[in-house]
């Protein structure tokens, strides 16, 4: 039917038409239907091949499983052998645990010809092989089932918080272990550290423990462990109290053989304990002779000595402490990230006291001064957030949108523990952050450099209708009335002067590229205000800026010298007016050593000014006799000017020559 031209349509009742006799709808209809059955067809048989290949590779596998011999197994691959690309890896992998060598080298063999990369089955195979073979050799060991107890080297280091421990599954830092263990175990708490794990080294089993008695108690929430590193451990344990250690170990004349220092890292850590004196003792090392540790006076004290220990005169024998509460203030920070009027919102800094050691939390309350805590309605202390003392700063967050509370003026933070907390607090004065809330009033500003693309000029900035929350006024170039050029776009900030517009002078200079605009932003300590004023840059420049144009006068005439007497005058000048004189002010004329031309304009000048003419004056000068004549005068030259801007670069000039006939007749008459 396709040859005959003749399109049937599905198990439709009516004759099957020719193609020439569809309507082209229906046409595309089936056309589209058919390359749809195409794709499906094409999917289901891909499918259907990868089922075929994976039940074949199941079928063989089998079959080798099967095969009694080498042969019996290369009879079942030879079929595969000019095609080891469809080989599945396991195939290969079984050949290899099978201990077929010949048939293996045979596979390898073939695979370089065909190009097909069968390593990573091969080398796992040889792996499994290995290992088994490793364990048979082992077995030979009548103690090798049972795992050996053995402590692992390790070496030290601290800071001023922490002690550093990097742990080797050896029995001597320098010889060779296991470069993992299993069934890792680590308990941190008080002053002890354990650590247990078993590893296989050299055909023996092993079950390292190690267990430390510290000099002092750690916190076991904040220290870490991890065993990234092969072969070692690493453990970082927290100071419960931030200090340094005379020594790891609780006991003095304790020791493990197999701990040292580690240099290494001391080295680098060393700044940190930089000003500290070691301790001498701790709530443990008291507590080996029954007594209680005073941190004042870093001694140990009879269970009814703590009468002498300065500020911690409560005995608590539990934890061999002689307490009592906190002796420093801690310190805080603040800024308002909250841009709302009478809303607050950010992360409250406490930078911890100095010797934090008797701190358990830090508590921030609100404050109606400096050192009063705020209350509310009901007589409650008004409390911001605790956070736990660890050693460190802390933070403490006041969500967004928090109500300041009224009355509030500062923030406070006590050093708190079990016994109270320290009577006098860190304080912050609160800041509500908030924008300016209006625009300046307007900018005015003049160019009046006259150079081309240079501007410079006194810029008033109109104050804002509501001054209310504005420092000062920050001075932009803008792209637009409304947006800042980029990152060097900023001028200036002006300081506000409260009911009074202020100014900003502009020395000569070129805007950045695209500057079109002045824009000026209300501004203070938190951030400008949205929009700004702005002003459009109008790039003023001198008349007659390039030789000949428009705002160039056209020329100027002079009549011959009438005054015989030599360096003086009497002549009439008139100028022929500039094209163009919608930024001009007046003419200039002056006595001229050479001709004005292209290349020469104010160098052309010879002395003082003889006048300026207003252009709405006549263009016409007399210069009366005697009137004094520069010597090396030979032109008259004629300058356009304009307000502000200045005097023409380039000028039009005349010949004018000094009638010296006087002198000629005087001395013929001598």
């Amino acid at each position: 039917l396709k040859r005959q031209g003749v399109v049937c349509r599905g198990c439709c009742r009516a004759p099957c038409l020719p193609a020439s006799a569809m309507p082209p709808a229906t046409l595309s209809r089936s056309s589209r239907w058919l390359s749809h059955v195409l794709l499906l067809s094409v999917v289901l048989a891909a499918a259907w091949a990868a089922e075929v290949a994976k039940g074949s590779s199941s079928q063989l596998m089998e079959a080798l499983d099967a095969a009694l011999t080498e042969d019996e197994a290369r009879v079942l691959l030879e079929p595969k052998m000019t095609e080891l690309k469809s080989l599945d890896s396991q195939v290969v992998e079984k050949v290899v645990l099978r201990q077929w060598w010949t048939l293996a080298r045979d596979l390898v063999s073939k695979s370089h010809e065909q190009k097909v990369d069968l390593s990573f089955a091969v080398r796992k195979a040889v792996r499994v092989l290995k290992d088994e073979a490793d364990e048979l050799l082992r077995t030979l060991n009548p103690k090798y089932g049972q795992a050996q107890q053995v402590s692992p080297a390790f070496q030290w280091a601290q800071n001023d918080t922490c002690i550093f421990l990097t742990i080797k599954y050896t029995v001597r830092w320098n010889a060779p272990g296991a470069l993992e263990v299993t069934e890792p175990s680590v308990n941190m708490t008080g002053n002890i550290f354990n650590f247990s794990g078993l590893g296989k080294h050299s055909n023996n089993k092993y079950r390292y423990f190690l267990s430390i008695n510290l000099f002092d108690n750690i916190d076991a929430q904040l220290s870490t462990w991890s065993a990234a590193s092969v072969g070692k451990l690493s453990v970082t344990l927290r100071k419960k109290w931030a200090r340094k250690w005379p020594r790891l170990l609780g006991e003095k004349k304790a020791k493990i053989g197999n701990m040292h220092v580690w240099m290494e890292m001391q080295e680098k850590l060393e700044s940190t304990l930089s000003g500290l004196s070691s301790v001498s003792n701790s709530p443990i090392t008291c507590a080996a002779t029954e007594k209680l540790y005073c941190v004042a006076t870093d001694t140990c004290k009879k269970l009814d000595g703590c009468a002498q220990c300065p500020g911690k005169t409560e005995p608590d024998e539990k934890a061999h402490l002689c307490a009592g509460k906190p002796t420093e203030k801690a310190s805080l920070s603040f800024q308002d990230a909250d841009m709302d009027e009478f809303q607050l919102g950010g992360d409250v800094k406490v930078l911890k006291a100095k010797n934090d050691f008797d701190v358990d939390t830090y508590a921030v309350f609100w404050g109606k001064s400096d050192t009063a805590k705020l209350e509310s309605a009901d007589g409650k202390e008004m409390l911001v957030g605790e956070a736990k003392a660890v050693g460190t700063d802390v933070e403490i967050k006041i969500p967004q949108n928090t109500k300041m509370p009224d009355g509030a003026t500062h923030l406070l933070v006590f050093s708190r523990n079990l016994y109270g907390e320290f009577s006098s607090p860190g304080s912050v004065l609160l800041k509500d952050a908030s924008l300016p809330k209006a625009k300046p009033g307007g900018l005015q500003f003049q160019d009046e450099d006259g150079g081309q693309n240079l501007v410079k000029g006194r810029v008033t900035i109109l104050r804002a209708e509501n001054e209310e929350k504005i420092a000062e006024y920050s001075l932009h170039w803008g792209k637009s009335a409304t947006r800042r050029t980029g990152s060097g776009s900023f001028i200036s900030d002006v300081r506000k002067e409260a009911g009074k517009d202020v100014s900003h002078w502009i020395s000569s200079q070129k805007p950045p590229d695209g500057a079109s605009h002045l824009l000026v932003f209300s501004k203070n300590e938190f951030g400008d205000y949205p929009s700004p004023a702005s002003i459009q840059l109008v790039d003023r420049t001198k008349p007659c800026l390039t030789f000949g144009e428009d705002s160039c006068p056209v020329g100027v005439q002079a009549t011959a010298d009438e005054d015989a007497d030599p360096q003086q005058a009497k002549a009439k000048l008139t100028v022929t007016r500039a094209k163009n004189e919608e930024k001009l002010d007046k003419y200039r004329l002056y006595w001229g050593k050479e001709a004005c031309t292209k290349d020469v304009g104010s160098s052309a000048k010879n002395g003082g000014l003889i006048r300026d003419l207003k252009i709405t004056d006549e263009m016409e000068v007399e210069l009366p006799a005697d009137t004094r004549i520069p010597d090396g005068t030979t032109h008259i030259l004629v300058f356009s000017h304009a307000p502000l801007l200045g005097e023409s670069e380039f000028c039009a000039s005349v010949p004018f020559e000094d009638n010296k006939s006087g002198a000629s007749e005087e001395k013929k008459e001598l």
